[in-house]
């Protein structure tokens, strides 16, 4: 069963062509690949936008010594080596 997608955008057109020219592959394998590239970006997105809520708030919950504490200072001795 054969499926057709009608590009009818110049610019989009112009781009894939370039991308099958440069990579030798076939117009199915560069749309294939675009889409899951674009894919793993959304998702990516979607799972730092979850982490931002989840962590949102966190900093104005500190309390001292901890909200002001250098990170180094408590991972790294005097010569920058883990402690």
């Amino acid at each position: 069963m054969s499926v057709q997608i009608n590009i009818k955008n110049q610019k989009t057109r112009a781009l894939l062509d370039e991308i099958v020219q440069r990579t030798g592959e076939s117009v199915t394998e560069a749309v294939t690949a675009a889409l899951e590239k674009r894919l793993r970006e959304l998702t990516r997105d979607e799972k730092l936008a979850r982490v931002r809520e989840l962590t949102k708030g966190i900093a104005d919950r500190l309390v001292e010594p901890w909200k002001s504490m250098d990170h180094g200072e408590m991972l790294y001795d005097e010569n920058g080596l883990p402690k």
